[in-house]
Formats: C-alpha cells, structure tokens, sequence
C-alpha cells in the first residue's frame, strides 16, 4: 500500500485552516490537499465564541507555518495573555490568577508550595500570586516576551494571545492557499462508504458534487459529520460540566490588561478576553439550572468515543467539545494536527496508528476535562442550585485522586498527556481553597525566619521586573523587551 496521496478536509474555520496549513507545508506537493468550505456556516470549528485565549504552544505553531507574530497580532486585533482571573469561584467577592508562569522556584529539591503553605501555617504567608511574575505583571496591566537568558526572572513565564478567530482562520487560509491547497464552497451532504470496513471513499455535497480522497479530516464541529457516520460516539460529561449554552459578542472599549477573566454567577460564569477592537464578552450558562433558556448557542462537554476511525481523522470540536474555561480550544486544534503529522500514514494499515492517536487525542481530553472539573467542584458558593450540585457530585476518578493527594500532603498527581504542569494546577487548588493538611517534611529543614526572607527577596525581584516592563499597551506597539533582572537578588 502506497502513502495517502490525497487529503480531504471537510470544514473551514480554525480547525480546517489549522489543519490544511500545516499538513501542507510539512508535505508539499507530494501530497494533495483539498478543503471544502460552507460559506454558510455559522460558528468556528474549533472555538464556540468568535474569540479565543489561547495557551503558549500557539505561538510555536503559528511560526512553523511562516507567521510573524508581531504582523499577525497587529492585522488580527489580537492583545497578549499572562493568564486568567477566577472571580467568585471559591467564594463570593474573591479572585485569583492562574498564571502561564512558574511560581516562585524549587528550593533544595522540595516544590516551592511547600514553604507557602509553611509560612501560611505560621501566619505570615503573602498572596501566592506575588511570587508568579506572569500575575504580578497582568494585575499590575503590563508585558514583555520572556527573556531567553535562564538568569533572568522574565524567563520564569510564557504568554498566550486573546485572539478574534475570524481574521485568525483569515490568515491560515492564505498560507494555505499559497501552498497550493484547493478550496472548494460547498455545503456537506453525505458520505461514501469504502470498500474496507470503517472507511469513507469519497463525500458528497449538497448540490451533488463528488470527492474522493485516501484520508479525511472531519473539522464539521460538534455535529462530527464524518467520524459521527463512522460510528464514533459521544462520551457526555455535562454531569460533571453542565454548561450548555453560550451567547458571546464584542463590544467597544478601552484596553484591558494582558489577563482574561471567568465570574462565576448564579446560572454559570461570565467569560471576558480583551481585543484590541473592544471586549469579547460572553455568558457560559447550564440550561438546567437557567429556566431551559434556548439563548445563544448549544454545546455539550465532551468527547467523541474515537477521533480517528478508519482513514477519517476528527479534529477540533468534531472530537471534543469542552467550554472555553482553560483556554484550551485552539490548543486541543492544533494538538490534533500535530498528533496527526506524528503518526501520518505510511502506506500500510491504519490500524495501529489510528489507536494510538485515539488514546492519545482521549487521554488528553480527560486531563482538561479534570481542570475544569476542579473549578466547578471545589466552588464554595453555598445555595445556589447549579455550584451545589456540582460540589456534590463525585468527579472521575482521575481527579478525586488528585484532590486526595493535594488534600493530604501538597502533591500534584500528573498523568500522561497533561496540558497543564504542575504549576498550574498549584495555582488552581490553591486559588480554589483547596488547602493541604501538611505539606513536605523537608521543608522545615531551615528556620522560618530565612525561609520568610528568601521568599520575600524572591518577591521583590518578581516586583520589579514586573515594575520594568512596558505596559500592555506599549507592548502592543512593539516596545522591546523588559531589562533583564536575576532571578536572585
């Protein structure tokens, strides 16, 4: 058998664009790349809002496709991102930042948590935020790129974008397209069955037009047209994630700070990202708890049971759907092409690689599933039905195990395909009242007075780097990097 001399792509948007970018410029001409394209489509295929956050791995991404990203936040509108700010999530009337930073830095082998939550037993613990320059700096509205010298506290945090999709996907296609991807406008009618068992030999349009491919890529959205008539089906998590509603616009507006916002509220959570255009504003709410509204658009959390099924390949909302709380939409994208290229038919079966990517593309799924499990069942927002019910309701295994583990002694559990290090789910548990009952012997090792004194060093260091840099605003501009400080005073 002979390598796929043929793609088809069934869907625009971010998830098709996405695709047809990078699988065209990693295979060239030797391989044909054909996407067909609704223009009347309603919504992206990889995000459920006409904005994104996104995590740090975009940016990787997007300069393997030959993108400038100073051109591209510039012609797009985009803004930078230093994390998220949870309001109302733990309590009423409190907040934190889940920072894409380290916190403070590993002393004599022990986590630095540990001494945190040491000082924090004795009373004189500051903001755990304070030691994360990525908080610091978007509390305090500034930015800089981190610095590549390891010396320099600013290599301590990454950033992601606030993006609009629409100019986003804009700019994929035409790299796409200069890369001799054909676009077809069509609206999806149907499937082909092939010869072999659970394979497509060609997809049909709604006028009646034919296409054949030897691999397919779904990037239909949640409706999963392809890998759906395949048999893949749905694996539901609204009991664990019961929002199921989303109504997001822009509006005009001043320039926010490098830091996206989740309020928690009574029937779901308020979700902000700051554009250069305005605000991107959307309402996350579960229908159950909300009346039944039918407002804005539907979405269920989940995943479908399989993402690669004989020579079809499901990527972006067509293999997984999860609320944008984490920031993960574009990143689970580009994830998928990734994975794909990895594990790229080589001329024989399928079978083996089409397994592989399955558990792969699922395990990673149920690792961002469990986060943003963690925010809704650690709430601590007593009577209100919705944070009720999601308190009480037991979370997968994964996670329950996790809590015990942070709960009992201040230890992150990872698993394999974790999106989220250990940092991150730190700040998460920390952030969300999830307090150890010990935390690591070793860590009293030194007298509270020194470890009170290196930690607040640590803390001024991290203040004026953030102090240095230029604001959000500046940064936009193309101001240069931040002056660099040692990560040791």
């Amino acid at each position: 058998m002979r390598p796929p001399a043929s793609l088809l792509i069934v869907g625009g948007g971010s998830a098709g664009w996405m695709t047809a970018a990078a699988v065209s410029r990693a295979f060239g001409p030797r391989l044909s790349v054909r996407l067909i394209e609704d223009p009347q489509a309603i919504g992206d295929s990889g995000t459920l809002a006409p904005f994104d956050a996104t995590l740090p791995s975009l940016s990787g991404f997007n300069a393997s496709l030959g993108l400038d990203e100073t051109a591209l936040i510039a012609g797009t509108g985009a803004t930078f991102r230093l994390g998220t700010v949870f309001r109302d999530w733990s309590r009423r009337d409190r907040d934190y930042i889940h920072p894409l930073s380290e916190i403070g830095g590993t002393l004599e082998g022990v986590p630095f948590h540990h001494y945190w939550l040491r000082l924090k037993a004795a009373g004189k613990a500051p903001p755990l935020e304070d030691f994360a320059l990525a908080a610091v700096a978007a509390r305090a509205g500034r930015f800089s790129r981190p610095s590549d010298d390891p010396r320099s506290v600013t290599s301590t945090m990454a950033y992601g974008l606030h993006l609009p999709v629409a100019p986003y996907v804009a700019a994929l296609r035409a790299v796409a397209l200069r890369q001799g991807v054909e676009v077809v406008a069509g609206a999806f009618a149907e499937v082909e069955r092939g010869a072999e068992p659970d394979t497509l030999a060609a997809v049909t349009t709604r006028d009646g037009r034919r296409f054949e491919a030897d691999l397919f890529i779904d990037a239909t959205g949640p409706a999963a047209d392809l890998i759906g008539r395949l048999g893949a089906t749905h694996v539901d998590w609204s009991r664990w994630l019961p929002c199921d509603r989303i109504v997001a616009s822009t509006v005009p507006g001043p320039l926010g700070p490098p830091l996206t916002e989740a309020r928690a509220v009574r029937n779901g959570w308020l979700w902000r990202v700051p554009l250069a255009t305005g605000m991107g504003s959307a309402r996350i709410s579960a229908s159950a708890f909300a009346g039944g509204t039918t407002e804005g658009t539907g979405f269920t959390n989940g995943r479908r049971s399989q993402t690669w099924i004989g020579n079809c390949v499901a990527i972006g909302l067509s293999a997984a759907t999860l609320e944008p709380l984490e920031a993960s939409g574009l990143h689970r994208v580009q994830s998928g092409v990734s994975r794909l290229l990895g594990l790229f038919p080589t001329g024989g079966p399928m079978t083996a690689g089409a397994a592989e990517y399955n558990r792969l593309m699922a395990a990673e799924a149920d690792r961002l599933r469990d986060m943003l499990i963690l925010h809704y069942h650690a709430n601590a927002r007593t009577g209100e039905p919705l944070w009720d019910a999601v308190s009480q309701t037991p979370p997968p295994e994964e996670l329950a195990h996790k809590i015990r583990m942070f709960s009992s002694r201040g230890r992150i559990s990872l698993y394999d395909e974790e999106t989220f290090e250990d940092a991150a789910w730190v700040s998460v548990f920390l952030g969300q009242n999830v307090i150890p009952r010990r935390y690591h012997p070793l860590a009293d090792h030194r007298p509270l007075d020194e470890v009170r004194g290196q930690l607040e060093r640590m803390r001024a260091v991290i203040a004026r780097a953030a102090e240095a840099m230029p604001t959000h605003a500046a940064a936009l501009s193309g101001s240069p990097i931040a002056p660099a400080l040692s990560r040791v005073s």
